[in-house]
């Protein structure tokens, strides 16, 4: 039963993610004011999902790959000054046609510092003694 239900819930995550993130490539998803509200909480429900998603797969497959897990962590660090450079000089459009994907992906991004944070204050702050493993 158990089983069912983990799979069950990984299928939902992943179509949720996959729909909401084509509904937005296909700009189906209305930003006007009313619908705002909806929207925001979906794409957080679906930021959310995906770094669940990511992070099953980086510890089921990559964790004991060195080359493969700094790889992962460059292009993760990289992403923050890159989003932040392009909104600072005006290169990311805030229009109706792109705001969903530049909330998504600002989102991504600031889950993404939060993320090497926790990992950083877990490998060489925390001294609780906990057999917790950071990535």
């Amino acid at each position: 039963m158990k089983n069912k239900i983990k799979k069950s819930l990984s299928f939902f995550v992943c179509t949720n993610t996959v729909l909401f993130l084509s509904l937005a490539y296909f700009q189906m998803l209305s930003t006007d004011p009313k619908s705002a509200v909806f929207i925001d909480f979906w794409g957080r429900f679906t930021v959310y999902s995906l770094w669940f998603i990511g992070y099953t797969l980086y510890v089921k497959y990559l964790h004991n790959r060195p080359a493969v897990r700094h790889i992962l962590l460059l292009i993760v660090c990289l992403n923050i000054p890159l989003f932040l450079g392009l909104a600072y000089f005006d290169k990311i459009s805030n229009t109706p046609d792109t705001l969903v994907f530049v909330d998504f992906w600002g989102r991504i991004t600031v889950y993404s510092l939060w993320f090497i944070c926790y990992v950083l204050y877990l490998e060489y702050i925390d001294d609780s003694g906990d057999s917790r493993s950071a990535a």
